[in-house]
């Protein structure tokens, strides 16, 4: 094949030790033979320094964008959003002159052709190419310079004719937040002499690195769940462009080459049609020309896969389109050595760029045929939704109207159409859906494909190895009621009112002229935002461990109040009551219904001043950070807090734990990794806090230190020997049997990865069943929880029975895989316990229940841990007679 004369010109062969011994120039990177506007400003004229010599920085990228769209009549720049720390997030669109007079008629116009099979319809080719969605992989972000310069300023009527077929889509910076960190790390590291040890300061960065955004999420599994401003603006522009290829440039260990796709073929999710796999070799094939021809190492088809469409390369496969993932081997800085003779930044930026030109070769030559594919993609999918079984899925929770609509708003943010509810449907006792808080999704839409992968539940595939999460079904992240209707079952009076716009359904407050007490339900996903307002205001306010009614004089009946419901009393505080009343009403604001109670005398259940109504301490919350610990686990918990809760929380290195003054201190929250290399220090600090009155909570390995550490458990060779005599009471299968057993042949090495790729639990969901008396269930609707899990650890079992609040079923796979073994050894096994120990209370869970900010259902463990952890009475087993004394103690004083 001969490459593209009109994108990629005669490609010069970079020496990486040239360029690491010269300095990197702009002839060094661009293809020869190719003729550029002398009076156009390269980048080197805007940064100051060649593309390569340093890592260039946020602002630094967006100026130079800046200067080539103000200069040049093919370059437009819009921005599309804002970073949590407030950078713009930029999208170029390049094209002809003729082209951008009419960009938006264009860009109408193809997305109606894709959406209704249009197929007389031929306008330009659409390509998104997007960098640096992990901030510390630096080289394509910086290739983006060369890339626009190159179309900006290359001359001649082979590039004019390209333009005037094609839109190019540059988005340079996809997590301006990591690259800012990164680029400042990198270069405050560089010497005049640069250091290729792998061991050299500038290769190993600092906690919590450059990779994540703000909040220290990936943002390159966020195109799905959409939690954060940069997917949300990122994937409203996908879904107005419709692009029929999109590339995403990423980095991989220095040892390494570079990989392009197709990956691993048998991880190919079952959505995408294996024609989609076909055009990405077509096009792999052409950039392993322009690779061959510089002298680069390159492989495929090994290391990744396409399953989650919750990455950049894998979400344009459930749209229609090619997505193109490559990695470049780092240099982690301006250069590291390697067993391929070392390397250097110039030499990644260079590989990045040339295979940016080779697939906007590549799109040039197979337009007509990526065009098509996009068409009978959608088409093709409505085919197969006359024939699917399930004609609509309808869900909602009338008890939590914010949860349910944000489940609405992710589902729009995909483009999928969304109805509310035209009429109830009542089956007792699962469903009982409204259309005042329930909606309809249909699937007979062009994103029929997307829809039954966000609803559908599975735990068996051809190959069972997952690179990243196999199950996000929505409705079990959501924790959310979900009903499937067939053929007999839909009907289309059930579809109301298209959603059309971001509302929720308001709250209100049902007033009385004289309250006795505000209260309002802990169902509400804003309720502990409500309460943690409260609360900072110096309101003072207790939660009911158990059921109560009480008199309400609007609409003067008796209303019902469940274990977790928030009480205002107004008799003993120390606010104003008008500024009560203010909060109360900006709660309502929220979305939350907000009751005046006449009386503190109840109906049913305990009276207002009962013990069962516990005081709520305002939380001092410290969280041990750092090396070591999970910067993912870290930044959920600080987004959830920080964005969703609206309370701050004092992130501490945890290197400092053992000169901390804790008494400030209520909780102390611990994630991964925090209590890695503890010794008797550590815990016997930590155990005095503890029985002063604190509160731990603590999540997945470290909560399997804790429990084992703090908390009374059952004893493993009890539990063993229990396991035996089950076995041993077993009849022996044809007792006496003389028969030779087959012999088991061993596993092969050329198996092992695979092997051991099929043990992890990458990321699959479980079934808990969850004790809804215990104050960390308060809020719950339902006894059976879906959780998410990605390890294979397990918490020793409690040795007081009443101490685990939720537990694995004992046939827990809800969705994704895990293999039978492992599925047997979390059966029964607790997620979560709750122990107090002194006069404190020590909390454990398994699983991380924020994880990527999606779990909606899970996150309210967290808050019940977070608030409701004091209520927690001492228990113990019935037979233990000192652990029976404890708890009448506690009962008769309020405390131990």
């Amino acid at each position: 094949m001969q490459l593209a004369p009109a994108i990629l010109g005669t490609l010069v062969l970079l020496a990486p030790s040239a360029a690491a011994q010269e300095g990197p120039t702009l002839s060094g990177y661009l293809p020869a033979g190719t003729t550029y506007d002398a009076d156009f400003p390269n980048p080197a004229s805007v940064l100051g320094w060649e593309v390569g010599a340093w890592h260039a920085r946020h602002d630094q990228i967006t100026r130079w964008f800046e200067v080539a769209s103000e200069r040049s009549d093919r370059v437009s720049l819009t921005s599309y959003g804002r970073t949590h720390e407030q950078r713009a997030l930029l999208l170029a669109t390049v094209t002809s002159p003729a082209n951008h007079a009419r960009i938006e008629t264009l860009r109408t116009e193809h997305r109606h052709a894709v959406l209704s099979g249009d197929t007389s319809y031929e306008g330009p080719a659409i390509v998104w190419m997007g960098a640096g969605v992990h901030g510390d992989e630096p080289s394509g972000s910086n290739a983006s310079m060369l890339l626009l310069y190159h179309l900006a300023a290359a001359q001649g009527p082979e590039i004019e004719a390209f333009l005037e077929n094609t839109i190019v889509l540059i988005d340079p910076c996809v997590n301006p937040d990591g690259t800012a960190r990164f680029a400042q790390w990198a270069n405050q590291h560089k010497g005049r002499n640069l250091v290729g040890d792998p061991a050299h300061r500038d290769h190993t960065q600092a906690w919590p690195g450059g990779r994540t955004n703000h909040y220290w999420f990936d943002l390159n599994r966020d195109w799905l769940l959409l939690t954060h401003p940069e997917s949300q603006g990122r994937v409203a522009q996908f879904h107005a462009w419709m692009p029929q290829v999109l590339t995403d440039y990423h980095e991989m260990g220095s040892g390494s080459t570079y990989f392009f796709q197709p990956g691993i073929p048998t991880r190919r999710n079952p959505f995408t049609p294996e024609e989609n796999v076909e055009l990405t070799r077509r096009i792999a094939a052409v950039h392993a020309e322009a690779l061959d021809e510089i002298g680069s190492l390159y492989y495929t088809e090994e290391s990744f896969d396409d399953f989650y469409y919750g990455k950049g390369s894998t979400y344009p496969d459930i749209h229609g389109a090619i997505g193109i993932l490559f990695e470049q081997a780092s240099a982690r800085g301006h250069k590291i050595e390697n067993e391929h003779g070392g390397l250097d930044f110039p030499f990644t930026i260079r590989n990045q760029f040339v295979t940016a030109l080779s697939t906007l070769a590549a799109v040039d030559r197979m337009r007509d045929d990526l065009a098509d594919y996009q068409l009978r993609f959608y088409r093709d999918a409505l085919a197969e939704s006359a024939d699917h079984p399930v004609k609509a899925y309808v869900f909602g929770e009338d008890q939590d109207p914010l949860r349910t609509w944000d489940m609405v708003q992710l589902l729009r943010g995909h483009d999928i159409a969304v109805h509310r509810l035209g009429k109830r449907i009542r089956s007792e006792p699962d469903f009982d859906f409204r259309p005042r808080s329930a909606f309809v999704v249909r699937t007979d839409q062009s994103q029929h494909r997307l829809i039954r992968a966000l609803f559908e539940t599975r735990t068996s595939w051809d190959d069972n190895t997952f690179y990243d999460v196999s199950s996000w079904a929505l409705p079990l992240c959501f924790d959310m009621a979900t009903l499937e209707l067939d053929d007999d079952s839909f009907d289309p009076d059930l579809l109301g009112e298209l959603v059309d716009g971001r509302r929720h359904r308001p709250g209100k407050v049902h007033s009385v002229e004289d309250p006795a007490a505000w209260a309002f339900r802990w169902e509400h996903a804003n309720a502990p935002r409500a309460l943690a307002l409260l609360l900072a205001a110096g309101v003072r306010t207790r939660v009911t461990t158990k059921p109560f009614a009480a008199l309400n004089a609007n609409p003067g009946t008796f209303l019902e109040f469940g274990p977790g419901t928030i009480v205002v009393p107004t008799g003993i505080q120390d606010v104003d009551s008008t500024e009560v009343r203010a909060l109360i009403e900006e709660i309502a604001n929220f979305g939350i219904d907000v009751w005046g109670i006449e009386s503190g005398f109840t109906q049913t259940g305990p009276d207002l001043g009962s013990p069962s109504l516990h005081p709520i301490e305002v939380p001092e919350l410290l969280m041990l950070v750092g090396r070591g610990t999970s910067n993912y686990e870290v930044g959920e918990i600080w987004h959830e807090l920080d964005t969703r809760v609206d309370m701050p929380v004092s992130m501490v290195e945890r290197h400092a734990f053992d000169r901390l003054d804790l008494d400030r201190y209520t909780h102390i929250l611990l994630v991964s990794g925090a209590t890695a290399g503890w010794g008797d220090e550590e815990l016997a600090k930590l155990e005095r806090w503890v029985r002063a009155g604190g509160i731990v909570i603590a999540q997945k390995s470290a909560a399997v230190w804790v429990a084992e550490k703090l908390m009374t458990n059952v004893d493993p060779e009890d539990e063993h020997a229990a396991h035996a005599d089950e076995v041993d009471a077993k009849p022996a299968d044809d007792a006496g049997a003389t028969d030779e057993v087959a012999e088991t042949k061993p596993p092969s090495y050329g198996d092992y990865q695979d092997l051991r790729g099929q043990q992890r639990v990458a990321g699959t969901i479980f079934a808990t069943r969850l004790d809804r008396t215990h104050p960390l269930a308060f809020g719950f609707s339902r006894d059976v929880l879906p959780v998410f899990r990605n390890s294979t650890a397990v918490l020793p079992e409690a040795k007081d029975p009443f101490a685990t609040p939720v537990r694995y079923t004992d046939a827990p796979l809800l969705s994704g895989f895990a293999s039978d073994d492992n599925v047997a050894k979390f059966a029964g096994t607790p997620a979560v316990r709750a122990q107090r120990v002194g006069a404190g209370t020590v909390i454990c869970m398994i699983d991380d229940p924020n994880f990527r900010g999606v779990w909606h259902g899970t996150r309210r463990l967290f808050a019940n841990a977070v608030f409701f952890g004091g209520a927690i009475q001492r228990t113990g087993p019935l037979d233990d007679d000192e652990s029976a004394d404890s708890v009448e103690v506690e009962d008769q004083h309020g405390h131990h």
